[in-house]
């Protein structure tokens, strides 16, 4: 396979894992908004257990994680054909742009508040952010980038306890970075960051610094081992750290009533903001997944890639079709429009309505079915333009 060849490869196979994620991210949103009760219950509840609800949101825990990481091995290989100051302004600005989306765009997606009485920081906020911070870093070596971002993943949980003076300047930072909540921002309205940037930032800074192993002149075979003794490793130190229950999540582990609810306990670790744990949890597998997508064709699963190669486009689409079906479900089941509030942060979504977790199964197998000829589409004319704005979108 010539080096050329192999880069696209390689690619494919990036894009196949993100189309994967965001397929288990979208299962993840129609639980939210469709489940019966899923906005006013914790599907990860140990003192009433249900195994498949439970297992149903857990297996979503590796998307945004993944997500983030596969952006930054995608930032690496961007930079590949420019200057590392094309490259810089080219991340700055798509930072920004990550950023605006996120509070007008997405928000509004998320809520149909036409108020915005509920703006949101999540996900794409925090790639943003990390995109900002990258920008100035890009004169470091790689193997300096990967090793702040492994510093900051197993770090930053010394910082849960830290309780800075109300109000301070100190606060604000340890909201803005470590420790997720609302924030008032005018009479009625409030900015609720549920994705504290820092963590996020350390993977995404580890995934730029793997994304090194996926350049035209590393070898197949020395990708593919050192993705598997990277994610056999993540798996490793998470078994062990999550054992010993002393540092790396704020919630323990703690022995329950039965075997299975205990395991339960071992596996619910915290993603607001991604502790150590969990994050070893979500990346060690993907690695592994990676490892073995090399250099091995997908055959009847490459439909999967359509997906991933317009993550952005998907994002956005997917919430706001969700959304408009838990719209229709409510008014189906006898709510009127008048009856929905949008401005209560509930976005319209009322207790006792919805479906159950069997109809929200297939629910997004319709969503799916949906959003795969409109992102096949999209990818195809995206493919076509030639102007770099298209880079952004």
């Amino acid at each position: 396979m010539s080096a050329s060849a192999s880069y696209r490869y390689r690619i494919s196979s990036i894009d196949w894992l993100r189309g994967l994620i965001m397929m288990i991210m979208a299962l993840d949103h129609c639980r939210e908004y469709i489940h019966i009760n899923a906005f006013f219950s914790n599907p990860l509840d140990l003192e009433h257990p249900s195994y498949t609800l439970f297992f149903t949101r857990w297996i979503t825990h590796f998307c945004a994680p993944n997500f983030v990481l596969l952006a930054g091995i995608s930032a690496c290989l961007s930079g590949l054909k420019k200057s590392k100051s094309q490259h810089s302004w080219f991340l700055f600005t798509r930072g920004l742009w990550l950023i605006f989306l996120e509070l007008t765009v997405i928000t509004f997606g998320l809520w149909f508040d036409l108020h915005f009485s509920m703006v949101t920081l999540q996900v794409i906020w925090a790639i943003g952010v990390s995109f900002l911070l990258l920008s100035g870093l890009l004169w470091l070596p790689k193997p300096v980038i990967f090793s702040l971002g492994i510093f900051i993943i197993a770090g930053h949980n010394a910082l849960d306890k830290v309780s800075p003076t109300s109000g301070s300047l100190s606060q604000a930072l340890l909201w803005l970075s470590h420790q997720p909540g609302p924030l008032p921002i005018g009479e009625g309205r409030l900015l609720l960051n549920l994705y504290p940037f820092l963590a996020w930032t350390g993977i995404l800074l580890t995934g730029y610094g793997l994304g090194a192993l996926f350049r035209p002149q590393i070898s197949s075979s020395l990708r593919k081992q050192w993705l598997a003794y990277l994610g056999g490793g993540f798996i490793l130190v998470f078994i062990f750290i999550r054992w010993i229950n002393h540092y790396g999540d704020p919630s323990p582990w703690q022995p329950q009533s039965s075997f299975g609810v205990t395991l339960l306990s071992f596996l619910n670790t915290t993603k607001y903001p991604p502790s150590l744990l969990y994050t070893l949890m979500t990346l060690g597998p993907a690695l592994l997944i990676l490892s073995v997508l090399e250099n091995r064709s997908m055959g009847f699963f490459s439909w999967i890639e359509v997906y991933g190669r317009v993550p952005l486009f998907y994002y956005v689409l997917h919430f706001y079709l969700i959304h408009g079906l838990a719209v229709v479900i409510h008014l189906y089941q006898g709510i009127s429009w008048k009856q929905l509030n949008f401005q209560n942060g509930t976005a319209g979504v009322m207790p006792a309505v919805g479906l159950s977790l069997g109809g929200v199964y297939l629910v997004w197998l319709v969503l799916l079915a949906i959003l795969y000829p409109l992102c096949r589409w999209y990818g195809r004319f995206k493919k076509r333009q030639t102007h770099q704005l298209w880079s952004y979108l």
